[in-house]
């Protein structure tokens, strides 16, 4: 009778035992596999983390380069304004240039003019009083033949002391260019064509 319950007894010490023996097995596969779901998440969490801080810097430098374009085209909007300004200042300064020359070139034109005729007037008395001792006074008048001898170098005056001045306007040169090989001014030149051009005129 005292012997089934002692087997009783230490079957269920055996029991109790072996129980404990496997509660903590479970307990540490339950805690592995906590942990490795905690660490799969913390690894998950930080790998998400890590991919929005990526994802904002390149917002960040997306706008960035956004900013610097805007800023680069409206510099360069702002440079083509100033050019074109510059262009048209460049161009107004031009007319005025172009108008201050025609205005010059006539005014040179119109004093070149007026010093010739002025050269002229002022030159034709004294032509005319270096030609006068040349003809023969009215008592020392010959005969039609001797008339023809003198008339010719009265004719040839201007032409024989300028020679090489007519053959340049003959090969039309220009009055600034003969007035440089022959060595006299501008004026003198056109005034020594006019009293050649009197003299030959009938």
């Amino acid at each position: 009778m005292f012997e089934a319950p002692w087997v009783f007894i230490v079957l269920l010490g055996v029991a109790a035992l072996v129980y404990a023996l496997l509660l903590p097995k479970r307990q540490v596969a339950e805690s592995s596999k906590v942990d490795a779901a905690r660490e799969m998440e913390a690894t998950l969490e930080q790998y998400m983390a890590d991919i929005e801080k990526e994802n904002e810097e390149l917002i960040g430098m997306v706008a960035q380069m956004k900013q610097d374009f805007a800023g680069k085209q409206l510099a360069q909007q702002e440079l083509m304004v100033e050019l074109r300004q510059r262009l048209g200042e460049v161009e107004m300064l031009t007319r005025q240039s172009d108008s201050r020359i025609l205005a010059l070139e006539s005014g040179m034109q119109q004093h070149e003019v007026a010093v010739t005729e002025v050269i002229a007037e002022q030159a034709q008395p004294l032509v005319a009083a270096a030609i006068e001792p040349l003809e023969p006074p009215a008592a020392e008048v010959q005969p039609e033949p001797v008339l023809l001898v003198e008339e010719e170098p009265q004719e040839e005056h201007v032409r024989d002391r300028y020679p090489e001045l007519f053959d340049l306007y003959a090969q039309g040169k220009s009055m600034d260019m003969i007035a440089k090989t022959v060595g006299l001014q501008r004026g003198e030149v056109q005034l020594i064509l006019q009293l050649a051009r009197k003299e030959e005129s009938p």
